[in-house]
């Protein structure tokens, strides 16, 4: 029996918002929420010129208005196609419903949407820091960026060596302004009197930015200064060396994926084109450069040239030889029907 109209403009809008697919409808769609979000952006940017704003004001307004009517059909669209999700624990009409508005992206969609109304039933005099808000629509590229999908991903997996490495820059942060507090806190008190007060020079030479508004002038504070420095530069870069491992060691998983995925694919060398347009398609979702896909095809194509199938000797039975350079690997072949 087949679903009801009612049921399949719900599954297709479930696919095209969700999953970004169903066809050309599904592409503009998409293409166009990310237009809207980009010149939001830049009518954010716009609006903080206030000769500008108020030169242009009923266009921002009506701009505005218009956006977020269509963030908030946008919005409640996905509350109402979500329960088409996969997971069981959206499927229900109630429940369901209420874990997908707690999802990060759902919250996203929400706080983008949220100013507006904030402004419009408070009416709030000052709206400055609402309008700024906006910005925050931003991150609803996240939805269509492989990229950035990549690096939540990463952020996700290297979350507890980060907070570590951010832990120790803290801690040093700490201790170099009790260090200079101890050491030069007597001499320059209005700047070095307390521990608090030394935390921004702390702050500033750890991250070794050196704004020289605060600066030591005793022959030992120049030297725990400068011991500070080095030792802030190592300190600093264990973040940028965690995120560098974390997006190789992730790139290298989704390659060894597409591998896989390819030799899935290919039958006796050879791909027929409904092979070649999910492995595409598979390509730019895992997000793995055209050049490292073109190697992996490469790769696979010439250990599937390096392969005898004949039957054994002995029992008759399919084989296949693997023979790399300077190796002889025999394998079992699955059995033809």
């Amino acid at each position: 029996m087949s679903r009801a109209p009612f049921n399949n403009a719900q599954r297709w809008l479930y696919l095209a918002l969700e999953q970004q697919k169903g066809g050309v409808g599904a592409l503009l769609i998409n293409r166009f929420l990310m237009l809207l979000v980009g010149v939001n952006v830049l009518a954010v940017v716009a609006e903080s010129e206030h000769s500008l704003y108020q030169a242009y004001k009923p266009f921002f307004t009506w701009f505005e208005a218009s956006s977020v009517s269509i963030f908030t059909l946008e919005y409640v669209l996905r509350l109402w196609v979500c329960t088409e999700a996969e997971q069981l624990h959206f499927q229900h009409p109630i429940s369901g419903r209420g874990r997908y508005m707690l999802t990060p992206m759902a919250l996203v969609d929400l706080l983008a949407i949220v100013p507006f109304y904030l402004s419009f039933f408070w009416g709030v005099a000052d709206l400055r820091v609402l309008r700024s808000l906006r910005l925050l629509r931003l991150l609803k590229l996240t939805r269509y960026s492989h990229s950035l999908d990549l690096l939540l991903t990463v952020l996700r997996q290297e979350a507890d060596n980060l907070v570590s490495a951010l832990f120790i820059l803290c801690m040093l942060v700490l201790l170099s302004a009790t260090g200079i507090y101890l050491v030069e806190g007597h001499i320059q008190p209005d700047k070095f009197g307390s521990i608090p007060r030394a935390l921004w020079w702390s702050a500033v030479t750890v991250a070794t930015v050196g704004y020289g508004d605060v600066v030591p002038i005793t022959l030992v504070g120049k030297v725990f200064s400068g011991i500070i420095i080095v030792t802030g530069i190592a300190v600093a870069a264990l973040p940028a060396a965690i995120l560098a491992s974390g997006m190789i060691n992730e790139l290298k998983r989704r390659g060894e994926r597409f591998r896989t995925e390819l030799v899935r694919t290919m039958e006796n060398g050879k791909l027929d084109f409904g092979g070649l347009r999910y492995l595409e398609k598979m390509r730019v979702t895992i997000g793995i450069s055209r050049a490292e896909a073109h190697l992996i095809f490469e790769e696979v194509k010439q250990e599937t040239r390096l392969q005898t199938y004949t039957n054994c000797p002995h029992c008759a039975q399919p084989i296949v030889i693997k023979h790399p350079p300077g190796h002889i690997h025999v394998h079992p072949a699955k059995r033809q029907h």
